[in-house]
């Protein structure tokens, strides 16, 4: 069997915590169809339904574990995040985009990152 891809099993948990396939949309900042596909993308990887689709949509059984699994992946995330930022120097970031995409769409993705790192 493949591996999940991270991004497929960020939506699954985005579609959870946000109670819904729009919010999980704009959290994640792409269109309710890519959460949608990301979805099914992993449901037919697995073979079966890991998600009740009520409102709000709650996991399946293989659903919760899936997210047991990222919960654990971000929490080995964040240690190692944790001691590589200790002592060091903030990591300084240059980005080059033009206005369209300064407009539409980098900002709002970077709002989250923004939020947790000063300028």
């Amino acid at each position: 069997m493949k591996r999940p891809d991270y991004r497929t099993l960020q939506a699954l948990d985005a579609v959870i915590r946000e109670r819904g396939f729009e919010r999980a949309a704009q959290k994640l900042c792409i269109t309710q169809s890519a959460v949608s596909q990301r979805i099914k993308q992993l449901e037919n990887m697995f073979g079966q339904p890991l998600l009740v689709r009520t409102v709000p949509p709650r996991p399946t059984e293989q659903g919760q574990k899936l997210l047991a699994l990222l919960r654990q992946v971000e929490l080995l995330e964040e240690e190692w995040l944790g001691d590589e930022q200790t002592g060091s120097t903030p990591l300084l970031l240059s980005l080059a985009v033009n206005a369209d995409s300064l407009a539409t769409w980098l900002l709002p993705a970077l709002a989250p990152v923004l939020a947790d790192s000063p300028i």
